[in-house]
């Protein structure tokens, strides 16, 4: 759909982080819950299923954290280097 061409003004890569913190964070609230209020088999499965996918989803957020905070030093170093630039020059 190329949303992020539609969509210039936001941050897709925070977008994505946010996105994984909230997934794992549902599917870890619903895994006790699945496992801790019934008894059942089938819940027993799904909250195992559960805890598996909040595994996943906090490597993702792992993943992604890492390349945000890449992403900001980059631009953090660029502003510094601009900045060096201009204080180097003089104004007539």
């Amino acid at each position: 759909m190329q949303l992020n061409d539609k969509w210039q003004g936001l941050c897709w890569p925070m977008m994505d982080f946010l996105r994984c913190v909230t997934a794992a964070l549902i599917y870890f609230a619903i895994s006790i819950t699945a496992v801790a209020k019934y008894s059942d088999g089938a819940s027993k499965a799904a909250g195992v299923f559960g805890f598996f996918a909040t595994i996943v989803f906090a490597i993702d957020f792992y993943l992604i954290f890492n390349d945000v905070a890449k992403f900001l030093k980059q631009g953090d170093s660029a502003d510094e280097t601009t900045a060096h630039k201009t204080e180097g020059k003089r104004l007539p």
